[in-house]
């Protein structure tokens, strides 16, 4: 029991506390009754501390939306394997530097995924970003001109996990897109990063500045270790539409 107080203890950085416990140990001042009442207290106090810095990862996070993977209709897009998600999700790909990337069109829940595997991470204490893409781009062309874009690209780089949101959306300098390699490469397999994007890898050249060797170096570097989903079903946005419409009409 002393053993389990003192983990505590230290959990909770209560340095003098730890070392006046094991001098009253050491001295038999403290009885087992009187260890085992006080191992329920700081119990409580673990626990708190816990259940709060899974709030403050989440919160700081940049989360536009919570989502969680209960939330995801996957009967409505069998495109998407469920067992594989959340196998991944309950995993820690991020260990390992691997990234993910779900490509589809407008509706089909790209962002939703993201949000629910980064949820996950951040629960884990660890830390998460998301971003949208073109966001990103701004503030990488901002930090270029600035001169201070070797702080900025590391600050990206810390996160153990960044989720990069709609890439694609609009079309990007050949500059930008050297800054938004000069990322991804300082990422590449030292951290997990997750991409969504409505368009498929032919059409990347033309999103990334039309510059064939610096789209192969970005494809290259997200794809050699990825989980790579293709969702090819209908807009939830549409099927929501659909359903208030019968509801107004009932």
């Amino acid at each position: 029991m002393i053993n389990d107080v003192l983990e505590q203890l230290t959990y909770l950085k209560l340095k003098s506390a730890y070392s006046y416990l094991k001098e009253l140990h050491i001295n038999d001042q403290i009885s087992p009754s009187e260890l085992k009442g006080l191992y329920k207290v700081l119990h409580k106090e673990v626990i708190a501390k816990e259940e709060n810095n899974q709030l403050y990862n989440v919160k700081v996070a940049g989360f536009p939306f919570l989502r969680k993977l209960d939330d995801y209709d996957f009967s409505f897009q069998p495109t998407v394997n469920e067992d594989k998600v959340r196998s991944i999700s309950a995993s820690n790909f991020y260990d390992e530097a691997v990234n993910i990337v779900f490509i589809g069109n407008p509706g089909v829940g790209k962002t939703h995924l993201a949000i629910a595997i980064g949820y996950e991470v951040a629960i884990k204490r660890n830390s998460v970003y998301f971003i949208k893409f073109n966001k990103l781009i701004t503030i990488l062309k901002n930090a270029y001109h600035e001169g201070t874009f070797d702080k900025r690209v590391k600050h990206f780089f810390k996160y153990k996990l960044l989720i990069i949101d709609e890439v694609g959306f609009n079309e990007i300098s050949p500059l930008e897109s050297k800054l938004f390699f000069q990322l991804i490469d300082l990422r590449y397999t030292k951290r997990s990063t997750i991409f969504t994007s409505n368009m498929t890898f032919d059409k990347w050249p033309q999103i990334l500045g039309n510059d064939e060797m610096i789209t192969k170096a970005i494809l290259d570097r997200i794809l050699h270790h990825s989980y790579l989903f293709n969702i090819s079903g209908p807009s939830y946005r549409i099927k929501d539409k659909l359903k208030m419409n019968k509801t107004e009409e009932a």
